[in-house]
């Protein structure tokens, strides 16, 4: 195929990793983004030499305007027909706790840098003649809870954002898909959270390049919503029924739990 360029953010680990990995097999050549200092030259050097694509890097901390700016003056030097947008920042405290800074790095890097990327590599992805945008949102989105406000909120935004993208573009050959991971094992600091919590969290664990795999199928085959894992499409429909104070009180026990433990 491919002359054609995929550009993966937060690809250095977890989730954004497997995406490359599963883009390489299917000979799509690659730029990849992370923050400094994630051994991206390394895991770009191993990518072209495993599966035989081209691939590329860019180090940078997205949560700054001109780097996401920089990153996009970057990118469309090459012809960019894959966007994934999976740099992303979360985790459980409680609001009191936490600083300024640590509720701007959620917002800036889940959102903003998001929404901006998006815009500028709009034009690039619109001249190919079929282009696909991978926005990670996350089974947070589809609800609020306590000990995690900031978090659900950007994951939200993910969701309507996509989906307005996904109407506007729709003439224009550019498909739009959402993908709604659970929970993941994408470092150790995420996996020991994760194991500390009830084994009905444990068991919606899927495995990254089983998610990998379904969610660039899916979007290569233009589908709206991704959410991988049978346990978790079957809590999304329980979400879906169940009250909202109800929902809310029972996801933030989960959370409280979580921080205390």
């Amino acid at each position: 195929m491919k002359n054609n360029f995929a550009l993966i953010t937060g690809a250095s680990q977890g989730l954004g990793l497997a995406l490359a990995e599963e883009l390489a097999k299917r000979k799509y050549n690659l730029l990849l983004v992370s923050l400094p200092n994630e051994n991206l030259s390394t895991t770009a050097d191993e990518i072209e030499n495993i599966f035989g694509v081209t691939v590329k890097y860019f180090e940078t901390d997205m949560t700054e305007k001109s780097n996401v700016i920089a990153l996009s003056e970057w990118a469309n030097a090459y012809d960019v027909s894959v966007l994934i947008n999976n740099a992303g920042s979360g985790g459980s405290k409680q609001i009191t706790e936490v600083s300024l800074g640590y509720i701007e790095k959620i917002i800036q890097l889940n959102v903003t840098s998001t929404a901006l990327l998006t815009k500028l590599l709009l034009p690039n992805l619109i001249e190919s003649n079929n282009s696909y945008i991978m926005n990670v949102s996350s089974m947070a989105a589809f609800s609020p809870m306590g000990y995690k406000t900031v978090y659900p909120a950007s994951k939200k935004f993910i969701d309507h954002f996509s989906m307005g993208l996904r109407e506007e573009l729709k003439e224009k050959n550019v498909s739009v898909t959402v993908i709604y991971p659970g929970p993941m094992k994408t470092n150790e600091e995420v996996t020991s959270r994760i194991e500390s919590q009830s084994k009905f969290v444990n068991l919606g664990v899927v495995e990254l390049d089983e998610i990998a795999e379904m969610s660039i199928s899916k979007m290569f085959k233009g589908k709206r919503r991704v959410i991988p894992g049978r346990l978790n499409r079957i809590s999304k429909f329980i979400l879906d029924v169940l009250p909202l104070n109800t929902k809310i009180k029972m996801l933030s026990n989960a959370m409280k739990k979580e921080i205390q433990a």
